[in-house]
């Protein structure tokens, strides 16, 4: 079996030279099959630069564009650009660790579920360095909003998220937001498409070098999220 691990990027050439050794050390001591792709989202920064020459060292797919469009973009490109069974996304900053991979496995084996999301919600979920708390309060206002769409989900936004290849076939041609709003999005689309969404706790640490403007993020994915019924009101996500 195949996983594609899908990683986007927008400047990030700092957080590549941290951890890009420790992810791919990390998927060589799998005993699975991996294709590994980063997407880098129109960076003004030397971000595609370094990735090319940790290329001479690893094997790993790179999809680059000039214009910045969002990581919902950024994410849909690789997923439908993927060859594995699972496709697996997650962040460079490594805020959820990695080892929640085999979190991941383990659920998979005993679950029918198509869809896999971490949840930093749960309360099996073990929060090692928490948000401030206006973070964590227009976080959860966002949810209960998104609630309204997609019923008892816990956590649309931790960046850890697994689909099978049947429901990402289905999801990703028929999604349409870019940015903030997207993971909302790709799991309105699994609810309208009656696919399985299962929660998974997560192991999870704030990074304080998130350049994420909360408020303005919050926001956007306000618009998006009642965009996402006009679409849906359509018939775009038929």
């Amino acid at each position: 079996m195949l996983y594609s691990i899908i990683i986007p990027v927008y400047n990030e050439e700092k957080r590549i030279n941290k951890n890009i050794d420790e992810i791919f050390d990390f998927f060589y001591k799998q005993k699975v099959e991996t294709e590994i792709i980063f997407v880098n989202d129109g960076s003004i920064d030397r971000t595609e630069d370094i990735l090319r020459e940790y290329q001479k060292k690893y094997k790993f797919k790179i999809i680059s564009y000039k214009k910045n469009r969002g990581k919902g973009y950024a994410v849909k490109q690789g997923i439908l650009s993927s060859k594995g069974d699972w496709a697996v996304f997650f962040d460079i900053d490594l805020a959820t660790p990695l080892e929640e991979f085999n979190h991941f496995l383990s659920i998979k084996k005993q679950d029918v579920d198509h869809i896999i999301i971490g949840s930093r919600r749960l309360k099996e979920s073990n929060i090692k360095k928490s948000e401030s708390g206006i973070r964590v309060f227009l976080g959860s206002a966002f949810t209960k909003i998104s609630n309204l769409l997609v019923p008892n989900v816990t956590d649309f936004t931790c960046g850890f998220k697994c689909f099978s290849k049947e429901a990402k076939q289905i999801i990703f041609p028929l999604a349409k937001i870019d940015r903030w709003g997207f993971d909302t999005e790709l799991l309105y689309i699994a609810k309208l498409k009656n696919i399985s969404i299962r929660q998974m706790a997560v192991k999870w640490r704030h990074d304080d070098d998130s350049r994420v403007n909360v408020i303005k993020a919050v926001f956007s994915s306000l618009h998006e999220i009642f965009q996402m019924k006009i679409n849906q009101m359509k018939g775009f996500y038929k």
